[in-house]
């Protein structure tokens, strides 16, 4: 009997024991979870990568955002900066949304005649908030006939609550997977015709670390380009506050971009923003598809501070 129980009794401890590392493991992945932007999760920051539209003919260049407070119960406060991506420059505005609410606008009828992105802040007291129930996408059409629906890229706060005011009538939302999930240092183009037959551009911006006043960084992003039979081919883009570039005019090392990819064969690209964030989309225009899709994240920074302001 005695050596039944002692038997049962060292199962159980090696059970017990058992657990304890496999609960120590899922709590270890659960905290090591990178938590990437994603344009399909609702979240608490919202990154629109391009806005666009003509002051005088809006109906051959405009865009349309579109917000969605998905959450059932409790409205929010939205921090909006639309950055200029000429001069750094911003403009803001509050927006509120109750529970279950959607809201649209032109920005033909908020930033005419600007290029850019805008970053959506939700906010409680005035400072950034815990409130990852937000979507959001946009509608872009411009004047060469390019025509795309851009999801929002979605980050979400990870801490719970508020951000603490720095005292100064700022607050500094840290994307390093404790406060915020983190933003990408690398992306992926997944795909692009070719130039031959097809009219793509890429917009590309690193996010301000300032959306009080504007922060004009220049920023190098190294950028690979490969055809469809693994060949690759290296370029640079420079960018200060945004750049929307079309692939032609890339400067690539052993060719054009139409001798690399020419028609009839595809390409994509693989660009690297080195120690800052770098977000975009890609669109493009040919004889039978038009559209346009944001880059993909492949590598994430690990720390990156934005400051705005709080009141």
């Amino acid at each position: 009997m005695s050596y039944l129980s002692l038997g049962g009794m060292f199962r159980a401890a090696c059970v017990l024991v058992i657990l304890a590392f496999t609960c120590m493991g899922a709590q270890a992945q659960i905290e090591s979870t990178p938590y990437p932007p994603s344009d399909v999760a609702p979240a608490s920051v919202l990154f629109f990568n391009k806005y666009t539209s003509s002051p005088t003919s809006p109906q051959l260049q405009d865009t349309q955002i579109n917000i969605t407070n998905t959450n059932q119960n409790e409205p929010i406060s939205l921090h909006m900066f639309l950055v200029d991506g000429s001069t750094c420059s911003i403009a803001d505005f509050f927006l509120s949304l109750t529970q279950n609410q959607t809201f649209s606008f032109l920005v033909s009828e908020f930033d005419p005649g600007v290029q850019g992105y805008i970053v959506a802040v939700a906010a409680a007291g005035g400072t950034p908030t815990q409130f990852n129930y937000l979507i959001g996408d946009e509608f872009i059409r411009e004047t060469d006939g390019k025509l795309a629906n851009l999801a929002a890229v979605g980050v979400q706060k990870i801490s719970p609550g508020d951000v603490i005011p720095n005292g100064d009538g700022t607050a500094s939302m840290i994307f390093n997977n404790v406060e915020y999930g983190r933003l990408p240092s690398v992306l992926g183009a997944s795909s692009f015709n070719s130039q031959v037959t097809h009219s793509t551009n890429l917009a590309l911006y690193s996010p301000s670390s300032n959306l009080i006043t504007g922060a004009a960084v220049a920023t190098t992003i190294f950028t690979l380009v490969y055809d469809d039979s693994e060949n690759v081919h290296s370029t640079s883009i420079r960018i200060v506050c945004y750049i929307q570039t079309p692939l032609t005019s890339l400067r690539i090392a052993g060719g054009s971009i139409n001798q690399i990819v020419p028609a009839g064969h595809t390409g994509w690209l693989r660009l690297n923003g080195g120690t800052r964030p770098i977000l975009g989309a890609i669109l493009t225009r040919g004889p039978v598809f038009i559209g346009g899709h944001n880059l993909h994240a492949l590598t994430l920074l690990p720390t990156y501070t934005i400051n705005v302001p709080a009141f």
